[in-house]
């Protein structure tokens, strides 16, 4: 059964749902790409007449379960500025709750081959393309809310839309991550998966608590097309605003800059 489906998933990836690439994503999709070209670079970001920094923190290679909050107390304490903006990377948050697992430690199963064919083919990343992440989500969410979702994609598909799957099945399937010849947190293997982090906003509020400064620490899910803001202690709009323009530059990167913390400070 399962190799029926293996030519199954093939012949759907080949022949009907084909690759696109930037060029053909959705109208919204390529926005993000535009504004991500427009901000990749820049170290000084204008927003409102207000002008902030980009300051990429560089660090180490995480182990699953290793104490990321106290990494970042250890070597920020002296960096840090009242009315700075902490933002971490999703994925860094789900290596340290030891939520990274190998991709050859995962056993997709039927219904995974069955749904991921389906999902959007594209150049620029993998997201549930593959049995692997979409049998992640299955685990995280469950079937009947991934089967809803689906349902919800396929009917943006003949209305010539998209977001409605990802609305349906929730930012903790999102931001699930395949990461691909990276530095890795395992021995013997280069290819793994990241599930989101589990409570980020009790993460941001731990890590605001380390610090006797008064700064604002978000969890942040950002690639070359779209920023999702997973958390953000303490509350406030104006400061929602101010990541989600910045983060749009991806200053974290996406392949192996070793850089998934990044303080946006006022200039």
């Amino acid at each position: 059964m399962y190799e029926i489906l293996k030519i199954y998933a093939f012949f759907v990836r080949k022949f009907i749902n084909r690759k696109k690439n930037i060029k053909k994503m959705y109208p919204h999709l390529k926005r993000g790409y535009e504004e991500y070209l427009k901000l990749k670079d820049k170290e000084i970001i204008e927003i409102e007449n207000r002008k902030f920094k980009i300051i990429k923190v560089k660090t180490k290679i995480f182990q699953n379960g290793e104490d990321l909050i106290g990494y970042i107390y250890e070597n920020l304490r002296e960096i840090l500025k009242d009315k700075d903006i902490l933002t971490v990377a999703e994925s860094i948050i789900g290596i340290s709750q030891n939520r990274a697992y190998r991709v050859d430690e995962i056993k997709p199963s039927k219904w995974a081959y069955f749904l991921y064919p389906w999902v959007s083919n594209v150049d620029y990343g993998t997201g549930l393309g593959m049995a692997e992440t979409m049998e992640c989500a299955i685990r995280e969410v469950g079937l009947k809310r991934i089967l809803k979702a689906t349902l919800f994609g396929f009917l943006d598909r003949v209305r010539k839309k998209s977001g409605s799957f990802y609305a349906v099945a929730g930012k903790e399937v999102k931001s699930i991550d395949f990461k691909k010849n990276h530095p890795i947190p395992f021995k013997g293997s280069n290819n793994y998966i990241v599930l989101s982090p589990k409570d980020p906003d009790i993460f941001a509020k731990r890590v605001y608590k380390r610090f006797s400064k008064n700064i604002f620490v978000s969890v942040v899910d950002a690639n070359n097309v779209s920023v999702d803001l997973l958390a953000l202690y303490p509350e406030d709009k104006k400061i929602e605003k101010i990541i989600s323009y910045v983060m749009k530059g991806n200053p974290a990167g996406q392949d192996d800059e070793k850089t998934p913390i990044i303080i946006i400070r006022e200039i």
